[in-house]
């Protein structure tokens, strides 16, 4: 336990965290595929020639395997809340491996494990890959994030870009979700989600708006769904787990005991990459803690409770007057000899209305 402990404590040391450079692979992939698609699909190549250019210019953030950031076993509205980009264009980089594999199948929507994530979000109105893409801000006039899956699996071992994205606006409210309320899409998803176990009826829920970004992979996916509900409900079941990305690292990011530190790549390595073709690496932002606040378990202060037994928190958001923390994982109740409890905390899951 207290090696663990110390693994988490450390995690949040820049110095101790090595750059992914997901981002520099990631455009050397896409430019290839731009390249071979320009001539049959000249829409879809421009888009990730735009696409290309974002990711080299976004600030890029290095997260935890599969962003597990926050507690609450479910999102709350203060979470909601604080969906601020920090920057106008932001890549967060996150390892994705998890110790059970998904179903192979959701609903009629085949998954392949995707073991390396991009999630690529921009403010609305900044960019606008795809012409036309910003008129969803007619319907939004408080803006929003744009979310844009961007992945690499062991099945094609190439990074690739989603069929497209979510629009989440500012201001969204956590509700209940209800499938009868729900557009086809929403109502497709979630119900598939749902019989495979990976949502239930109580799940919450908030507004998400589903956006192609490939115009021509999405009008071959409507042909092959056989309607546009279900090409657009594949894009909310591939951009499920970019939204949670956000919401958690602006979660993080955005809270008043949080900074951000600095890794740089070596002047060597890039000289070398330039020399032979290769997109040079990029730097990237960590989240560190600016303030120590030690955490500690209640023992039995006089009532008849036993104290609980030492266990593992994962970090959560918490209220100090008028603004909002982010509470570091910590060993609870590490004075107890009752034993060890190991929490495997997962967050319910999120559905989206549209």
């Amino acid at each position: 336990m207290n090696d663990e402990l110390k693994g988490i404590q450390m995690s949040v040391k820049s110095d101790q965290i090595q750059s992914l450079n997901y981002c520099a692979h990631a455009v050397e992939d896409l430019r290839e595929t731009a390249t071979m698609l320009q001539h049959a699909m000249p829409h879809s190549a421009s888009v990730l020639y735009r696409l290309i250019s974002m990711l080299q210019t976004s600030v890029k953030f290095i997260l935890p395997n599969c962003c597990n950031l926050v507690e609450p076993d479910e999102v709350r509205q203060a979470h909601l809340d604080l969906i601020r980009l920090p920057f106008p264009c932001v890549a967060f980089e996150v390892p994705w491996d998890k110790e059970r594999e998904g179903p192979e199948y959701i609903g009629d929507f085949r998954q392949s494990p995707m073991t390396k994530r991009i999630a690529l979000c921009w403010d609305a109105r900044q960019f606008e890959p795809l012409p036309g893409l910003n008129s969803l801000l007619d319907a939004f006039e408080e803006g929003g994030v744009f979310v844009l899956p961007i992945y690499w699996g062991p099945e094609h071992k190439k990074w690739t870009v989603a069929l497209g994205g979510a629009f989440v606006p500012y201001g969204c409210e956590l509700s209940s979700l209800d499938l009868g309320d729900a557009m086809p899409a929403s109502r497709i998803a979630n119900a598939a989600k749902i019989a495979v176990g990976q949502s239930h009826e109580k799940s919450k829920q908030f507004r998400s708006e589903p956006f192609p970004i490939l115009p021509e992979f999405y009008e071959r996916a409507i042909a092959t769904y056989g309607s546009r509900a279900k090409a657009d409900a594949q894009i909310i079941l591939d951009a499920s787990d970019e939204v949670m990305v956000l919401i958690q690292a602006c979660s993080v990011v955005n809270c008043a005991n949080v900074s951000t530190s600095d890794i740089e790549p070596t002047a060597s390595i890039n000289k070398k990459r330039r020399a032979s073709g290769k997109q040079p690496f990029f730097s990237y932002k960590v989240l560190e803690l600016t303030e120590e606040r030690s955490v500690h378990g209640r023992g039995n202060a006089g009532g008849q409770h036993a104290s609980p037994r030492m266990h593992l928190r994962r970090g959560h958001l918490r209220q100090l007057e008028r603004k909002v923390v982010w509470v570091r994982p910590a060993l609870i109740n590490a004075e107890s000899t009752r034993g060890i409890v190991l929490k495997d905390y997962g967050v319910t899951p999120l559905s989206t209305a549209i």
